[in-house]
């Protein structure tokens, strides 16, 4: 049976949705099955009620694809308050029995502890595809259960790399919150690592994809086997070859901070690059706005790329050995339609991809005010240093 027939018309659980990777995947199974209806579980939060929450990421540019081919797509998901920290995932009696139905848990972020225990109370469930993080393990990392103890459910474990920008769907480098890859790519900051190591990064629509087919393989088989466990690909390059990726539209797609684009695994040239040429230059930016009553926002902004970028540092600053037989097997069991629509190991055009991540980032996460003070503010840094470097060598070299 093949995965579109698989799924139908089924009911899904699905958690983490406003994460990057929930929002792609409440997007795809939505738009590639007309048919099927979501439960998602969230809590209300920063004054937004979980309905509210749904509706706020339905308007979100990744959903104009959506939303111009099914308008009432948002009708087909129902919003139940609960938080995955808790037991039972805190959800009401009259909440749970509305999931009688559920035959599919998507799994998409955070502890899967209390999900799983919470697995068991489904009466008609047939999979479970859960969202690990890679970089938990150690030395060789296999497509095995290590050290891992899990409840007696039809279940698939997919561990992720970092989460970068979408390759494709719903729309190519399609990025709404700055995270460690993208500021990267775009060249917001300079990153420590080591620059030649394979880049541990898959596109968010992959992670998506490889969620959905986990499920349905795992959903195929005697709900008593064995779980399933697949260590989800990477985009194929180095560290080294997103950044210089990112030179080549830097000056078209800049990001509105003072940096020096690049990696580097040596501490004190890290600290002396983040010291003199990003934060420095925000702080007497910022300065100079407040003594002219603007908003200060450079600092703020270097702040939020370094935050970006910390997230990166265990993972680029040493080489992982990671196996990866068990998914390319999966991508090789889907149908040739099935492959085409939901693609497990893409060959990404690596220049294409960080081109359309710089673009988007633009478009979504940068404040074009922002980009202009930089700009202005860089101008005359330059041409200060510059007098002040000819003042020095007329004094040096006065005839």
């Amino acid at each position: 049976m093949s995965l579109h027939e698989w799924f139908g018309d089924r009911e899904v659980l699905l958690t983490g949705v406003t994460s990057e990777v929930g929002r792609i995947l409440l997007e795809k199974v939505l738009r590639t099955f007309p048919e099927l209806k979501v439960h998602a579980v969230l809590r209300s939060r920063f004054g937004y009620s979980k309905d509210d929450r749904v509706k706020k990421i339905f308007a979100s540019p990744g959903y104009e694809r959506l939303r111009q081919k099914d308008p009432n797509a948002i009708s087909r998901v129902k919003a139940l308050e609960g938080n995955i920290l808790y037991e039972g995932l805190g959800l009401s009696k009259q909440d749970k029995a509305t999931l009688r139905k559920v035959s599919v848990v998507l799994h998409a972020a955070g502890p899967h502890d209390y999900v799983l225990d919470f697995c068991q109370e489904l009466p008609n469930l047939r999979a479970v595809a859960a969202a690990s993080n890679l970089f938990r393990y150690r030395g060789q990392i296999s497509e095995t259960i290590l050290n891992e103890k899990v409840p007696d459910v039809p279940l698939a474990i997919v561990r992720f790399p970092i989460i970068g920008p979408v390759c494709k769907e719903p729309m190519p480098g399609y990025v709404e919150i700055l995270k460690g890859p993208t500021a990267l790519m775009v060249g917001a900051g300079y990153a420590f690592g080591h620059s030649d190591c394979q880049a541990e990064l898959i596109p968010a629509d992959l992670a998506g994809n490889t969620l959905i087919a986990a499920a349905w393989e795992r959903g195929l088989r005697s709900k008593s086997d064995k779980p399933s466990v697949y260590n989800a690909t990477t985009i194929g390059c180095t560290w080294d070859d997103l950044i210089q990726q990112g030179y080549k539209w830097n000056q078209k797609f800049a990001y509105p901070t003072f940096s020096y684009r690049g990696m580097t695994l040596n501490a004190m040239l890290h600290w002396w690059v983040i010291f003199f040429i990003e934060w420095l230059p925000s702080v007497i930016c910022d300065t100079v706005l407040s003594l002219f009553g603007a908003k200060q926002r450079i600092v703020a902004e270097h702040v939020r790329v370094r935050n970006a970028l910390r997230s990166l540092e265990s993972v680029a600053s040493k080489p992982w050995s990671v196996e990866r037989n068990h998914v390319n097997r999966l991508q090789k069991r889907l149908s040739p339609e099935d492959q085409e629509t939901f693609p497990l190991v893409a060959d990404i055009d690596v220049e294409s991809y960080v081109l359309c991540a710089a673009a988007a980032s633009r478009k979504y996460c940068v404040d074009e005010t922002s980009i202009k003070i930089v700009r202005v503010f860089t101008r005359i840094l330059l041409s200060l240093i510059f007098v002040a470097l000819s003042y020095i060598l007329l004094i040096f070299f006065k005839p």
